[in-house]
Parts: structure tokens; C-alpha cells; sequence
């Protein structure tokens, strides 16, 4: 890689006189707002942005422009090619070019001729479209909006993103659920790559609306999307669940491969209405489900919140993690738990004590409907809490609060005692 990365700048910066002009500062931080839409801030030193500028006020130049894309890079420190020697209008173009990075990629399918894509969250966003044109997008609001491009001829093309979001929707999630940025039903893709949180991260400690992004059916139904899901996906979002924060971003689409162990790591705090609402939803995912994947969620339960999460992941195999919804205690809400490990006959082993958490008080409505519907390959006792079955504990739940919970799930050793009303 350093061999790689040390020939492409010895051809960048190969002697070009006989074709370029020696630029300025003020040359440098145009063309990088003109190309990228980035405005990397003026040294306040700098009393003169038409002073000449050198080699390594260019790359520097172009390091800050990746950091703002939380891209950290380092063009600026190397020796060799970071000189005083100075800059001119090629070695410029190209340096922009080659390395302001961007942090995610969508790869689309060869048969591809137009391509269209929401964005509601405030911000600078630059898009390149694969075939040598760029929009750059700068917006003031956070209403959604579409965005298209269309090609001269059908291909492959490879989509960059990159930009700063500054604010996001504020609207109702629950009768408004505005992503912040979405391709629901976009049979264009073939892959995605890199990192979405590295431009539509979280702002400040995200405790307002404003400062989390929501990911509300994102990829929902890409019905060719069949790469990986990127282990960096969301790097950038940390703090409190929002509501809908991940319901639906992965439903329906053939993401291959399994999830990511660390997709939702930095996410921390009181569980939200409806956070992870069909995540997964029939998705084709493969291994097992990562025992730290909701670890930093703690409090207690909220409508919705894990509502069909797993629900009809037939591919997904191994055991239940111990402690896979977090630290939920306090007192049962409707739908929590709908379906949410429901029609995966993979998986196997014993479901774990206290995989719901230390709930108690009065039964809710749809609380454990189809929780485990189908699991066939479950075996030992069903579901736990402190030692008492969830049936012992709420002998007559309300509103099918626990119709289907355990419906064919034959393999547990308690199931030929379980109450009918939770079959």
C-alpha cells in the first residue's frame, strides 16, 4: 500500500510546467468547494489568501478536507512529496481528485440507467455518479427530497458520497419517519461499501431530533442488493436510541454474509418506541447474531422496540446470546417483543434466562406474539424470567400477548406443558 501510495505521487507530481500555472491559497480552497462542496476553514493567520501556495499547503489543505468527512488522512506530513515547492494548477486538480476521500459507495447493477436517492438531513453533500460528473447538494432545510441522475447508456457505475450533515428532521417518527437519507425500493444497487455515519453522523451529544439521525427503511426491499453489510456502516452515531432510529433499514433486501458484531455499538441508553422495529425483517443473512449487537441499551421498555427485529431470518443459525436485548427492566408495553426471534428454525441451544430482560408487572397487548414462532431447533426450557416461565408469570396475557409465542417450536423440553393460550 505505501509502495502504491508513493508511485501515484510520483506521477502526480511529476514536473508539469509546460501545462500548468502556479496557484494561490485562495485557488486551493476554491477548487476543493468546487469539486467536493467541502469549505475547509481559512488558516486564521493567513492575512493573505492570494499568497502563493506550496505542495504542502495543499495536501494539509486536502487533510482537513477529509477530517471534515471524519476521514482523518496525513498527505500533509509526508515528507517527500509535503514540500515547500510550490503548487500549480495540475498538481491541484489531480491532489483533489485523488485524495479527498469519500466515505461511502453505492455500486450499482450493470443494467443500470438512472439512478434516484432521498435525502432530508440539512447539510454540504457532494455525489459523484460514476461516469465523471458530480452534483454537489447543499441543503437548507430538512424536508425530504429526491435526488436523480441519468446516464448516457446503461452500466455499472459506482456512486461516491460524501459532505456533513448539520441538522436532521424533527418531524413525528411515529406518524412522520423522515431518514435521513434513504434508497427504499432501489433495485439499482448491487452493493454498498464504507461508512454512512461518517457523513450523517451524530451531532453533539445527540439528545434533540435535530442532533440524531433516524435510518427508517434505508435499504428496505433493494431487492439487488446482495453484498455485505459494512462492518463501518454506522461509525459516527453514537448516544440514545432515537424512535425508528433502525426500523426497517435492513428489511427485505439479501444482504449476504452475517451482521456485523459492532454494526450498533455506540448506540447507548434508554430504549426508544419502535427502534429496531423489523431491522432485520426477513432478510437472508447468514451466522449467528452477535451477542453484543444491543449491549448499550438499558432501561426500561418501550413500545415497539424490538418488534420484528429477527422475524423470519431463516438463515440465521447458532444460539441465542445471553443478554441480546440489553439491560431491559421495569414493566411490560404492547409489541415489545412481536415476533421478534419468530420463524427462524436455525437456531438452536437453549434460549437463555433473562433474554427479556427483569420485566414484571401487568401483561400487555401483543407483548410475546409469535416471539418464537417456528424455532424448531430451540431445545431445553422456553423462556425465563428469574426462574419462572413467562407462562407462570402471566397466566392470561391480554389481546394475543402471547398467542404463537412458542407455536411449533417442538424442540424445547417444556413443550408439551405449555399453556395453549401460548401456542
Amino acid at each position: 500500500m505505501i509502495k502504491r501510495l508513493l508511485a501515484i505521487f510520483c506521477l502526480l507530481f511529476v514536473s508539469t510546467a509546460h501545462a500548468a500555472e502556479m496557484v494561490n491559497v485562495e485557488y486551493i480552497h476554491s477548487a476543493i468547494k468546487h469539486h467536493w462542496g467541502i469549505a475547509v476553514p481559512y488558516n486564521p493567520a493567513l492575512t493573505n489568501p492570494r499568497v502563493a501556495a506550496n505542495m504542502k499547503y495543499l495536501l494539509t489543505a486536502i487533510d482537513r478536507a477529509n477530517e471534515l468527512q471524519n476521514n482523518k488522512t496525513s498527505y500533509g506530513t509526508n515528507a517527500t512529496f509535503a514540500t515547500l515547492a510550490a503548487a500549480d494548477t495540475v498538481a491541484t486538480n489531480d491532489a483533489i481528485k485523488r485524495f479527498i476521500t469519500q466515505p461511502f459507495f453505492i455500486t450499482t447493477t450493470p443494467t443500470t440507467t438512472s439512478f434516484t436517492f432521498e435525502l432530508s438531513a440539512q447539510g454540504s453533500f457532494t455525489v459523484t455518479w460514476g461516469d465523471g460528473s458530480s452534483e454537489s447538494i447543499v441543503k437548507n432545510d430538512t424536508e425530504m427530497k429526491s435526488y436523480s441522475h441519468t446516464y448516457s447508456r446503461a452500466g455499472e457505475y459506482k456512486i461516491g458520497f460524501s459532505g456533513t450533515a448539520t441538522a436532521y428532521s424533527t418531524a413525528d417518527p411515529r406518524t412522520d419517519p423522515t431518514a435521513a437519507i434513504r434508497f427504499w425500493k432501489n433495485n439499482d444497487i448491487a452493493a454498498i461499501s464504507g461508512s454512512l455515519g461518517a457523513i450523517f453522523s451524530t451531532i453533539g451529544n445527540g439528545a434533540t431530533a435535530a442532533q440524531q439521525p433516524i435510518f427508517h427503511n434505508t435499504f428496505r426491499e433493494c431487492k439487488n442488493l446482495t453484498s455485505t453489510i459494512p462492518e463501518q456502516l454506522f461509525v459516527g452515531i453514537h448516544g440514545a436510541p432515537a424512535e425508528r432510529m433502525f426500523a426497517g433499514t435492513f428489511q427485505s433486501t439479501p444482504f449476504t454474509g452475517s451482521i456485523p458484531a459492532d454494526l450498533f455499538a455506540e448506540i447507548k441508553g434508554a430504549p426508544a418506541w419502535a427502534m429496531f422495529n423489523n431491522t432485520f425483517h426477513m432478510s437472508v443473512l447468514t451466522g449467528t447474531i452477535p451477542g453484543n449487537l444491543f449491549r448499550g441499551i438499558s432501561g426500561a421498555p418501550a413500545e415497539y422496540m424490538y418488534s420484528g427485529t429477527f422475524m423470519h431470518c431463516k438463515n440465521l443459525t447458532g444460539e441465542i446470546p445471553a443478554g441480546l436485548f440489553g439491560d431491559i427492566h421495569g414493566a411490560p408495553v404492547e409489541y415489545m417483543y412481536y415476533g421478534v426471534l419468530g420463524n427462524n428454525p436455525g437456531l438452536t441451544g437453549q434460549i437463555p434466562e433473562n433474554l427479556f430482560g427483569d420485566i414484571s408487572g401487568p401483561a400487555a397487548p401483543w407483548m410475546f406474539y409469535q416471539s418464537f414462532l417456528n424455532d424448531s431447533g430451540l431445545t431445553g426450557p422456553s423462556a425465563r424470567i428469574n426462574g419462572q416461565y413467562l407462562y407462570e408469570i402471566w397466566p392470561s396475557p391480554p389481546e394475543n400477548g402471547s398467542t404463537s409465542c412458542y407455536g411449533n417450536a417442538t424442540g424445547l423440553s417444556d413443550y408439551s406443558t405449555i399453556p395453549a393460550q401460548w401456542k
